[in-house]
């Protein structure tokens, strides 16, 4: 007999499914002139949250605030539903926001550059959102952080969310504090440990969650690989262990040029190059790795019924709606002219 531990958490999730946007209303705001996209947003889902934020906020922060209020609310929802064996696997898939949000404040403070908390993102020196809130760490969390006096201070502050062991080496001495590419190495390290050890083999059907968590660690080990080869330099103590990509391959792989790197990979990125090579846009490794990833276990996660994957497969699905929307706003607003792949529809 099935257990029946997510069977309660599935007839939720199958309700959330619901509230994401339909293809057909991404396409409409993609075909939407910059005048007409916050109203075509209006229509769906989101319109509570641009109700919520209209009135404080002006173009095109509104989008980004209303965007990831969105996101939050969603996540917050499914991790409320969530069984503790599956909430444990979301909330350190999660944790992704603020190693990013944390990376982003220790290397502004560093540099001497003003961090500011809105209502729902982070910005450097009062610019361009750069940092997007998040569903485990509140905005208080983050004010108090910013506001130590040294990367070595918010070293210490971030010990009492459980990042003691990660960041302990470097607490004690300001030198090691100031070195801020190995305190993110450090932090990439920590994320993806926790999120495997997250990961326990109740049902026995977890083995693509196990197998997409290493996906992602081929993605960071990937992309450190290709910026290490424009930059000219050895990605050697850069790469994390865990993926299905051996570090080891990766390292002899990485001593070609980016072509012959690209063409020894198991994932299709010659359209990628194609635009790379055009315009020197190299996010666009990022999201077709993404892309190739997410159509790869999305469909096995969506078909999973009463499973941790089917409630994993909610959070990525919503995330990928919250790109989507940003990134359609932010093009038609700065009007970018250099083309990014498309990552996809989650479900």
């Amino acid at each position: 007999m099935m257990d029946s531990t997510y069977a309660g958490a599935y007839g939720y999730m199958k309700v959330l499914y619901t509230e994401l946007l339909k293809k057909e209303e991404l396409v409409s705001l993609e075909s939407a002139e910059i005048k007409d996209f916050i109203s075509r947003l209006g229509t769906t889902i989101y319109k509570e949250d641009l109700d919520r934020f209209y009135s404080m906020y002006k173009e095109p922060d509104i989008i980004d605030i209303a965007v990831n209020a969105h996101f939050v609310r969603m996540c917050t929802k499914a991790m409320v539903l969530l069984p503790p064996i599956g909430r444990e696997v979301i909330r350190a898939y999660l944790r992704k926001i603020d190693i990013q949000n944390i990376k982003l404040v220790l290397s502004a403070k560093s540099l001497g550059k003003e961090v500011e908390v809105k209502d729902y993102f982070l910005t450097v020196d009062s610019g361009f959102p750069v940092g997007s809130s998040s569903p485990l760490l509140s905005n208080e969390d983050y004010v108090n952080l910013i506001n130590q006096k040294s990367v070595q201070d918010m070293i210490s502050y971030l010990t009492r969310f459980g990042y003691s062991s990660s960041l302990l080496k470097f607490s004690v001495s300001s030198e090691s504090s100031h070195n801020i590419r190995s305190i993110s190495l450090a932090l990439d390290i920590d994320y993806y440990d926790r999120l495997k050890k997250s990961l326990k083999f109740y049902n026995g059907d977890e083995g693509p969650v196990l197998r997409f968590i290493q996906s992602l660690i081929d993605l960071r080990n990937i992309m450190t690989v290709i910026k290490a080869i424009e930059l000219g330099v050895s990605p050697a103590d850069l790469l994390i262990d865990g993926g299905n990509i051996s570090k080891d391959q990766l390292l002899e792989e990485s001593k070609r040029n980016l072509e012959g790197f690209i063409n020894k990979l198991p994932f299709d990125l010659k359209d990628a190059l194609a635009l790379y090579n055009k315009d020197g846009l190299i996010a666009n490794f990022e999201i077709e790795l993404k892309r190739q990833i997410y159509s790869r276990y999305l469909s096995v996660f969506r078909g999973s019924s009463l499973s941790l994957g089917n409630l994993l497969g909610f959070v990525i699905s919503a995330e990928i709606e919250k790109d989507s929307v940003r990134l359609g706003w932010f093009k038609k607003y700065y009007k970018l002219e250099k083309e990014v792949i498309d990552i996809g529809y989650g479900i």
